[in-house]
């Protein structure tokens, strides 16, 4: 029985292909193997290592600026979930499994089962803080709305307690949901006649094939994953409008062109939106691929676009950081005085 096998949020893939696919393929499977290689062991894994090396930055930044604002909250977890996203997609296991192994753990018994220990660990990492990641930029958007439309109403509305509470009932959330699918498999430790020895598989499970009736429940949860970049273009537009207004009001009140720190914070949390929207356009483009990637028989092109696609959205996960230093002077000042004054410091030292 062949097995899904998660490598990025909603992607699965599959090289054994039908006899109709391979009439209509445009990548050879040779090369589509090559591009996989180098899309999943060269670009991918180096763009994670910029992302987690930024979302590190941030979280030591933000956790020194404080809680106070809810903003900083809400950014501080966006970067933690997307460094565990990010580790959870460029999950080892799977590859020697899917590519390396063509579908096979090519290792001893113990070592096939605690790879297959690790591939769900990861998967759970993947999805579970994909998911809940690619929601938080809804409650920034709710965020701004509230304190663009009803400022005098925010802080009691709108508290760190609060916040902090809406977050981790998110990724508690997912983490059980993601969880429970990993009981959907199990592994097995069969002889596999091509190859003339025992291989590492993942098949269905009991419970999945119990649960069958109760699968589209949890297809409704991904579905109502449109919601969020839903919420966030509507919010962000009536941000924009709003903000312009005021702008335009107090201009005609006062001559004065000084920022508010509010208007300054509803910039950048409008640029991050807006670079989410952009990245959950290319996860839908999946869907428009040539056989659908859900499905069990991808043509070669799907493969390697949604390889290519889903590494667009990896990189949404690397960038805040850059948008912070750019647009937040507060964020650029407290950067320099951790890390930039120390360096030069020890630079000092080493010339002298």
């Amino acid at each position: 029985m062949a097995h899904n096998n998660n490598n990025s949020l909603f992607v699965t893939i599959n090289y054994e292909l039908s006899s109709d696919n391979e009439r209509t393929k445009i990548l050879s499977d040779e090369t589509t193997k090559l591009l996989s290689i180098i899309l999943q062991y060269g670009i991918s894994p180096a763009i994670a290592v910029i992302g987690l090396v930024f979302n590190t930055f941030s979280i030591i930044v933000l956790y020194k600026n404080g809680f106070h604002k809810c903003s900083n909250i809400l950014l501080f977890s966006l970067a933690f979930l997307d460094i565990n996203f990010l580790i959870g997609y460029n999950n080892i296991p799977m590859l020697l499994y899917s590519i390396d192994g063509n579908f096979r753990f090519l290792y001893s018994e113990s070592s096939s089962f605690l790879l297959y220990v690790f591939y769900y660990f990861f998967y759970i990492m993947n999805y579970a803080q994909g998911l809940a990641a690619l929601c938080i930029p809804m409650f920034i958007t709710i965020e701004r709305l509230v304190a663009v439309f009803i400022p005098l109403k925010f802080g009691l509305i709108i508290t760190p307690l609060r916040t902090w509470i809406v977050v981790a009932c998110l990724d508690i959330f997912w983490i059980g949901t993601m969880t429970y699918t990993c009981f959907w498999y199990k592994f097995d430790y069969v002889f596999d006649q091509s190859l003339n020895r025992t291989v590492g598989i993942i098949l269905f499970s009991d419970l999945f094939f119990k649960d069958l009736d109760g699968i589209p429940i949890f297809e409704e949860m991904f579905y109502t994953l449109k919601i969020p970049p839903l919420v966030t273009i509507v919010g962000c537009a009536a941000i924009v409008v709003k903000v312009k207004i005021t702008s335009q009001k107090r201009r005609k009140m006062s001559s004065s062109k000084t920022k508010t720190s509010n208007s300054k914070t509803t910039k950048i949390l409008l640029v991050l939106c807006i670079g989410y929207i952009m990245a959950c356009s290319s996860l839908a483009a999946i869907s428009y691929l040539p056989y659908r990637i859900t499905t069990m028989e991808p043509t070669n092109i799907a493969t390697i676009g949604s390889y290519v696609l889903c590494i667009v959205y990896s990189c949404n996960s690397s960038w805040n950081f850059l948008v912070y230093i750019a647009l937040n002077k507060n964020f650029r000042d407290t950067f320099k005085e951790i890390f930039m004054k120390p360096c030069g410091k020890i630079l000092k030292k080493d010339l002298n």
